[in-house]
């Protein structure tokens, strides 16, 4: 999914006794590197040697703000053509103009992802001057090598969990961004529609913008997802807010409540994370998690907190009859028997040890049937 837009790429300069025929080779798909930028036919129409030397600006175009700027060494170009690349000005010496922007600073270094505008002057060397002999300017768009990918819910798949953690994988490579944020849209899929139809027409189920992570659990207050509707869903990467590329397209549907209950048997234990985006995990009756101590805790520090209230404030539950361990804990309390909580509620368990961390795993809780 790699694209390079090349707006205009002949250039024709005449002028004075100086006269060039430029033709810019920049890669038409691809990848972008710097040293992609000096790809280029060049014709002496002259009789006599040019000396010239190449500057180089590139600007952001939607912000019009300067982005990288590069100089060559100076060129002495015979009569006729010569193909020419970056190897044929070296060294080349570029400064980056713009923080807004993770660009590698060596030569063969890639260029930036977005929408710029590459302007070229040509500028002939005389025995006591230089003059400007040419000038051009081009668009590139240049693409990450890949998309953000979806992860969960899977493309096609039947889940159960009310309120998902929808999650992805950030475009590659994310070194190149300074400032990635994600919007999130998902629709309803009606009768005859594909995934992709569905969500370029119809209106969004759900949509949040600017989202600093790569995940997001479905909010409670957002519109319930019903059972046995079909939905679709997609990310769109930005960085620092101007948009860089979208993820494919997925679906998936709901299942009726009652087929959620049969995995109430033999489920795993959740992983508490520091990353309070971390963790997800669905309970019956009792909570399962693992929980590492690495800190020689001996005591418990446990709270709950109700996301799905309106209140929610947190409250605590005592599993003082359960060691805590150096190491690995494998814990299953039951709480059925527990009024705090409650059918279909979302909740966010933290852990606090004696370093002052704080682990956390968030569940949906079903109370099992009778």
């Amino acid at each position: 999914m790699k694209k390079l837009m090349i707006l205009s790429s002949l250039l024709v300069s005449l002028c004075c006794e100086a006269q060039l025929l430029i033709n810019l080779q920049t890669a038409p798909v691809g990848m972008v590197q710097k040293s992609q930028l000096w790809n280029m036919a060049v014709s002496n129409i002259n009789n006599t040697n040019l000396t010239f030397h190449i500057e180089v600006i590139m600007s952001d175009v939607s912000a019009g703000r300067p982005v990288l700027s590069a100089v060559t060494e100076p060129l002495t170009l015979p009569s006729g053509t010569k193909q020419l690349n970056a190897s044929s000005f070296a060294p080349i010496q570029y400064n980056i103009l713009s923080a807004a922007y993770n660009i590698d600073q060596t030569p063969s270094g890639l260029l930036p992802v977005g929408n710029f505008e590459v302007c070229y002057r040509f500028l002939r060397h005389l025995p006591e001057d230089v003059e400007n002999i040419a000038e051009e300017c081009q668009e590139i768009t240049v693409e990450p090598i890949s998309p953000p990918q979806l992860i969960y819910p899977y493309d096609q798949a039947a889940i159960e969990v009310s309120c998902p953690q929808l999650s992805w994988l950030p475009p590659a490579p994310v070194s190149l961004f300074t400032n990635l944020t994600y919007d999130l849209q998902l629709v309803e899929i009606f009768a005859s529609q594909t995934a992709e139809d569905a969500i370029q027409k119809n209106l969004p189920v759900f949509i949040r913008q600017s989202i600093p992570a790569t995940n997001l659990l479905y909010p409670s207050s957002a519109p319930a997802l019903q059972a046995d509707k079909q939905y679709a869903w997609r990310v769109t990467a930005k960085n620092n807010s101007v948009q860089v590329a979208q993820s494919e397209t997925w679906q998936f549907n709901m299942k009726q409540s009652r087929m959620v209950d049969n995995l109430q048997r033999n489920l795993p234990y959740a992983k508490l994370e520091k990353n309070v985006e971390g963790g997800f995990a669905l309970f019956f009756g009792e909570i399962r998690f693992d929980y590492f101590n690495d800190s020689e805790d001996s005591v418990w520090h446990i709270s709950c907190l109700d996301l799905t209230s309106t209140r929610q404030r947190p409250f605590s539950f005592d599993i003082d009859s359960i060691p805590l361990i150096k190491g690995q804990n494998l814990v299953k309390f039951n709480v059925r028997d527990h009024y705090e909580f409650i059918d279909k509620h979302l909740y966010l368990l933290e852990i606090k040890n004696s370093r002052n961390e704080i682990w956390h795993l968030r569940f949906e809780y079903r109370k099992p049937e009778e």
